[in-house]
């Protein structure tokens, strides 16, 4: 420091020059030398105006005041008659910063940290802060662990008073932690606290995750992780010292003490609620896990403040405030809690208002909202109506939110924010199957019809065992109460033996009304009515089968007859229940339907069939976006009156993408003496699955991978549990432009020699 004041006056006087003068009424003031730097910079600092009277000791004033802007190298101040002539001198600014060597840390972060010291491209190059450029990127590296890290800058001289900077870098190692010792835990051993901590010591896999190398902000936050886990188990009092950091002497190696002083372990006492309580609050208190005697936890408490809040949320009290308040009892070793409540005015809803929906009608959204405008606003029905948006499959993403009305503290505008996805889709697709040959396809669906909520679509298929054309149309608002309404149009054409199941084919042709009326928001009963022709070919090549014999015999029918036409009046009924958080690979809720359908007197053909579809996606690490699967399929047929049986053209068939991957299609159940499959009366699927979003997908919710396994087969009357069918694997789903598209690669578990399998599988453009 005695150096550094003689030569800083040193460098002080030898920039300023002033002319010495008698004092003088200043008329005016001429700055000269000014090329970056503005008029209004200068005479900002000055302390001198036109008009004034000046003196020796005001011109070395103002000229001081001048240089130590930062702006100037010569600041020269001289009397022309009564005008007062400021001559400068700029100094150079900064034109480029060039950083090299540099890999750790990207430039960007540098550069950041240079602003922050006051460099910045373009602006006036103050020599002064060279020191700091280096020591401000020094502590970039050091807080990183990269303690034998050198910064080295130099300044290039350019025309047109410029200077470039190069910003030289040597990083270094990152010192590596050597040991982590943990001082003064009694209630929780060494290994208990050190799984709270993201740095560890050296270990089998730390080379591949990083986590023992040092950093002095992951150290900081793994203290405060250390003191959490003592406040969530009781231990209010404690404290966590500031870590002692040892290095080596060659940099390279950490040595890490933390000391804890645990206190002892607090219970919860009395749980009180206070401040102005608007509704009955005494449910809320009881939902709360905070109780007494349970053992104090910081995070009860802000669960009970949530529980707390979102009650008052739900009654209107939008803008309510839970504090809680602990009062620590050292002699008991307990903690009372008390929630003061401040509840606000009661908020009523103004606006309801939709942004992001280009393409879908503002009605399509409105019908979905439980949350009225004018009413009282509701946390539940706000955050129901962003459940059902999502719900619907046209948005990608739905964001909720509530505006402040200004002027209004009694008043919210409540905002949708969506983002639309591909509610539609157009497929073409041409393939090839062992059994079946050269496949082609062709289908448009769009469950957001112009924009109106209704879906529509028309597909055809073709095979060389198969030719499909299916219309159907659904208006999910028939009225606006909610009433659905949906149409079925179809046309079917199958050639069994093509299949290698059996030696028949059957014509469809069909029509199918249905009407949907709901319970509630999460469930619906549905009924339909429908007719269907079905012409019945059983072409008799070769051997038939005993079992079409004994079914054209049952009908009335010669069981030498070759074709027979059906037609059928069919009614239905079925329930459903839906939670599922989205409509498009959910990850949370459950969804349910049963459904019921028997053929009417004046049926050529009378039967009933009853089945079962249930899902449910559980949460196992929400913030990662991973959850598990769980779906069953079941399904029973019987004949109804003098039919015997279910009639073999409505059997259930299990395998394939969509039941028991792994098994080729239609491929599991009873077979007939030729060994052809033919269905059975009796379905029983289920998958069990583990979902995580896939790597490389910047919009998660829209591709997913899937550890799954799955079991099932079909029967004929009885089911053996025995007899089912596993596989295990691996599948890919992900939304895309032209629709959902599904990969599977699995691996049949307990296949018996008669049973066909098919490792990988796929389907495009169709729901899965």
């Amino acid at each position: 420091m005695r150096c550094t004041l003689p030569l800083s006056a040193l460098a002080l006087a030898l920039a300023i020059s002033v002319h010495a003068a008698e004092p003088f009424q200043a008329t005016d003031i001429r700055i000269d030398g000014l090329k970056r730097v503005s008029s209004g910079s200068v005479f900002d600092a000055l302390t001198i105006q036109p008009g004034d009277r000046v003196t020796d000791a005001d011109i070395s004033m103002a000229t001081r005041a001048l240089f130590e802007t930062g702006f100037f190298d010569q600041v020269e101040v001289r009397a022309d008659g009564d005008v007062l002539v400021i001559e400068v001198t700029e100094r150079p600014a900064v034109s480029r910063i060039d950083i090299e060597g540099n890999q750790a840390i990207k430039t960007d972060d540098l550069l950041d940290s240079l602003r922050r010291a006051g460099i910045v491209e373009g602006d006036v190059l103050k020599r002064a802060t060279l020191d700091q450029l280096e020591q401000a990127i020094q502590r970039q590296y050091t807080s990183r662990g990269r303690y034998d890290a050198t910064v080295s800058s130099e300044i290039i001289e350019q025309d047109r008073n410029r200077v470039g900077l190069k910003i030289s870098i040597y990083e270094g190692s990152v010192a590596t932690i050597s040991r982590i010792s943990i001082v003064g835990n009694e209630a929780f051993d060494d290994d208990t606290l050190l799984d709270e901590m993201s740095l560890t010591e050296p270990g089998v896999f730390t080379w591949f995750s990083g986590s023992d190398n040092y950093e002095t902000e992951k150290l900081s936050a793994d203290v405060e992780a250390i003191r959490s886990y003592y406040l969530n188990r009781g231990y209010v009092n404690v404290e966590v010292s500031e870590p002692q950091v040892e290095l080596s002497e060659n940099l390279e190696d950490v040595f890490i003490t933390i000391t804890v002083n645990e206190g002892q372990e607090f219970r919860v006492g009395a749980v009180n609620v206070g401040g102005d309580q608007p509704i009955d609050l005494s449910a809320a208190v009881e939902e709360m896990t905070l109780q007494t005697d349970e053992v104090f936890s910081r995070r009860l408490v802000n669960e009970a403040v949530n529980t707390m809040s979102k009650k008052l949320g739900d009654a209107g009290y939008a803008r309510a405030q839970v504090r809680a308040v602990p009062e620590i009892n050292d002699d008991t070793q307990t903690v009372d809690v008390t929630l003061v409540v401040t509840p606000g005015p009661l908020v009523y809803v103004r606006l309801v208002e939709f942004r992001g929906n280009t393409d879908t009608s503002d009605v399509v959204l409105r019908r979905e909202i439980p949350q009225l405008e004018a009413s009282v606003s509701s946390a539940a029905a706000i955050e129901k109506g962003r459940i059902n948006l999502q719900r619907l499959g046209f948005f990608s993403l739905v964001r909720a939110s509530t505006r402040p009305v200004p002027d209004q503290p009694d008043q919210v505008d409540v905002v949708y924010e969506v983002k639309e996805q591909a509610s539609g889709s157009l497929s073409a697709s041409v393939g090839f199957s062992q059994g079946e040959g050269v496949l082609l396809g062709a289908a448009v669906s769009q469950k957001n019809f112009v924009g109106s909520g209704n879906a529509l679509s028309f597909s055809l298929q073709s095979s060389s065992s198969t030719k499909e054309a299916r219309f159907s149309f659904t208006d999910p608002y028939y009225p606006i109460d909610g009433v659905s309404r949906g149409v079925d149009l179809y046309f079917a054409q199958t050639d069994f033996d093509d299949t290698g199941t059996a030696d028949y084919s059957t014509d469809e042709t069909g029509l199918g009304l249905t009407f949907g009326y709901p319970v509630s928001n999460e469930s619906r009963i549905s009924t339909s009515f429908a007719v269907q022709n079905t012409n019945l070919d059983a072409k008799a090549s070769g051997s038939r089968a005993s079992y079409i014999d004994t079914f054209f015999t049952s009908e009335g029918l010669n069981s030498s007859a070759t074709a027979a036409d059906f037609v059928e009046y069919k009614v239905g009924a079925a329930y459903s229940f839906d939670t599922l958080n989205k409509a498009f690979l959910p990850t949370d809720g459950t969804r349910h339907r049963l459904s019921f359908d028997l053929s009417i007197p004046g049926s050529d053909l009378e039967y009933y069939t009853a089945s079962y579809l249930g899902e449910t996606y559980i949460p196992v690490l929400e913030q990662e976006d991973v959850s598990l699967k769980f779906k069953t399929r079941l399904g029973y047929g019987d004949g109804v009156g003098d039919s015997q049986g279910l009639p073999f053209l409505k059997n259930f068939f299990a395998g394939g993408i969509r039941t028991v991957r792994g098994y080729t299609y239609n491929s599991l159940g009873p077979t007939d003496s030729n060994g052809e499959q033919i269905g059975g009366n009796v379905l029983i699927t289920g998958t069990a699955a583990l979902q995580f979003p896939m790597p490389g997908i910047k919009e998660t919710d829209q591709a997913r991978l899937s550890l799954f396994g799955d079991a099932g087969q079909v029967y004929a009357d009885n089911a053996e549990l025995g007899d089912l069918r596993y596989s295990a694997g691996l599948a890919l789903a992900w939304m895309t432009p032209i629709g959902p598209l599904s990969f599977t690669y699995a691996s049949a578990l307990n296949s018996k020699s008669t049973d066909e399998t098919e490792d990988f599988q796929f389907s495009i453009g169709s729901t899965f």
